[in-house]
């Protein structure tokens, strides 16, 4: 199974202002779901997991396959999510459900969970035309951030970019 890790970044670096609030341009959330719904799984974190509940922003996802990943007890009755404790175990559903590419999204937790385990075999960065100046970075210092080799670039408006990178590991 191949590994996307998705993020929608600010052309400073960060995928959240200082308040940890994704404050992206109109459309970003759309080209977000649009990815997620044609892959047709995500899997996420406890905190969008729970943002996600109740809001109407929540009825544009609605893929297939939807797993937070969390250690904690989350009550995920009714809600169309399944959860998983590890990297590895949100990986092992999918797999077992049949799906080809995984689609890892969610936050700066996530992101470094899965990069932490060598799990991601592609990134693919929206690249949002907001600064934010201070916020939340993609990675903390505890990762280290591989090589990546630009498989494609393409414009999801006229002022956003989407690019596709392939994680290379040391031993390409």
């Amino acid at each position: 199974m191949n590994t996307t890790l998705f993020l929608s970044v600010s052309i400073d670096g960060f995928i959240a202002d200082k308040q940890g609030i994704p404050l992206f341009p109109e459309g970003a959330w759309e080209d977000w779901c649009a990815l997620v719904n044609a892959t047709g799984n995500v899997i996420a974190g406890r905190s969008s997991f729970e943002q996600l509940q109740g809001d109407p922003m929540g009825a544009a996802l609605h893929p297939r396959h939807k797993i937070v990943l969390s250690t904690q007890d989350i009550d995920t009755a009714d809600s169309g999510w399944t959860q998983a404790g590890s990297p590895a175990e949100a990986l092992k559903i999918l797999e077992d459900a049949g799906v080809e590419e995984a689609m890892i999204g969610g936050g700066r937790a996530i992101a470094c969970s899965f990069m932490r385990e060598q799990l991601v075999d592609h990134i693919v960065v929206d690249l949002q035309p907001v600064a934010f100046g201070t916020g939340v970075p993609v990675f903390g210092d505890d990762v280290e951030v591989s090589a990546l080799k630009l498989l494609e670039s393409q414009p999801l408006n006229e002022d956003a970019i989407r690019l596709r990178y392939q994680v290379l590991r040391h031993e390409q």
